[in-house]
């Protein structure tokens, strides 16, 4: 399956990490600590993870923070396989056991379950994590949740208006004659943001999480105004693909892209509704030679600090958007936010109960999208 992260994204060329092989001892025994700021300092050097590019969700500055605050002298060729599905990333940590080339992995919350079934997670959980339901972390530890994206949509209006055509602000207008051959979207059950896009627009149209026959209704009507690519930053700014379904996030970064070449863009959260789709961190147990920093890290990922930097690029933190005494972001980090009113008719759902293969057959099979 292929994840979608950002049409921004710069991909620098990967070195190749070859990482000490794990020790046999059970991996329980090393993941059950608290851990060693002295240990995660000599595993710095050689960390490694997959699908977090620094572009995605400003993971490079978690990084660069984390490393610069305790002094560590980190991988600068730690991002490997950026481009990496959620399902690629679990199979290359079960693949790769005995000689793991990363450590951690950032997931889409749905395949989390994959990752349980597999086998790869290790038992530990980052303090904080307490805070947050049992929905947003491992029952038995290995991935917590770290940040949301919400689905919608992001406009050329330059373009529209020299077509006279109306800015779309709903799900529901994406699907009239409008729109025909200029709606850019990836593949629901193929495409992480996709298919939680699909499920956004399947509520908004008043279906449930387990009832699709109001999405199925509503998207064998978009399919017809699909553009021949889901779009990237220079279709959009061609008028190629001029409206382009993405995280709000992807949609504020692109949108600040084409200004500094004076297009025109609006960022649309769909007045019908959107949901809250959790990203999540994955640590691999058969990465004991780093234990220690991956832990370490993880813990940061979800502290004060290290959820404000997720903010600073406009993705919104976990724990500001759920669980016990939710994190107030100050509006220093705020800067790349969409107002708030924006966001009032989106809700957190249960995204540990979609099931991306029944919506990719979806997809495929009943809205007769194919491909």
């Amino acid at each position: 399956m292929t994840r979608f992260r950002t049409g921004l994204a710069v991909t620098g060329a990967t070195v190749a990490l070859v990482v000490a092989a794990c020790s046999s001892s059970a991996p329980g025994d090393t993941w059950s600590t608290s851990p060693a700021t002295s240990a995660a300092a000599s595993q710095a050097g050689s960390f490694a993870t997959y699908g977090a590019p620094d572009s995605w969700a400003n993971y490079g500055e978690e990084v660069q923070t984390f490393c610069a605050t305790n002094r560590f002298t980190c991988n600068p060729q730690r991002s490997l396989g950026e481009d990496m599905s959620s399902a690629e990333e679990i199979a290359a940590f079960d693949a790769e056991k005995n000689n793991p080339k990363a450590g951690l992995a950032d997931i889409g919350i749905m395949f989390a379950s994959q990752a349980e079934q597999k086998g790869v997670l290790p038992s530990y959980l980052p303090p904080n994590a307490a805070s947050l339901p049992a929905n947003l972390k491992g029952a038995n530890g290995g991935w917590v949740a770290t940040f949301v994206g919400v689905p919608g949509f992001v406009v050329n209006t330059d373009f529209l208006t020299s077509k006279s055509i109306a800015v779309p602000t709903t799900w529901a207008d994406l699907a009239r004659p409008d729109y025909r051959g200029l709606v850019g979207f990836g593949k629901p059950g193929s495409s992480g943001t996709a298919t939680m896009a699909f499920v956004a627009m399947n509520l908004a149209a008043g279906g449930t999480l387990d009832d699709y026959a109001k999405g199925i209704a509503y998207a064998k009507q978009l399919v017809q105004n699909l553009a021949s690519s889901e779009g990237n930053a220079d279709s959009f700014e061609k008028g190629e693909v001029p409206i382009q379904v993405k995280y709000d996030f992807n949609l504020i970064a692109l949108a600040n892209a084409m200004k500094q070449k004076n297009v025109n863009a609006q960022v649309v959260i769909p007045a019908d509704g959107s949901i809250y789709a959790p990203s999540a961190i994955m640590m691999n147990k058969y990465d004991t030679a780093h234990a220690d920093f991956n832990k370490l890290f993880v813990d940061f990922l979800l502290s004060d600090q290290g959820q404000q930097i997720f903010a600073k690029f406009g993705a919104r933190p976990i724990r500001s958007v759920a669980g016990d005494n939710k994190l107030a972001i100050p509006d220093s980090a705020k800067a790349l936010w969409l107002p708030d009113d924006q966001y009032q008719q989106v809700e957190l759902v249960d995204a540990i109960k979609i099931d991306i293969s029944k919506i990719a057959d979806i997809w495929q099979n009943e809205v007769g999208a194919g491909g």
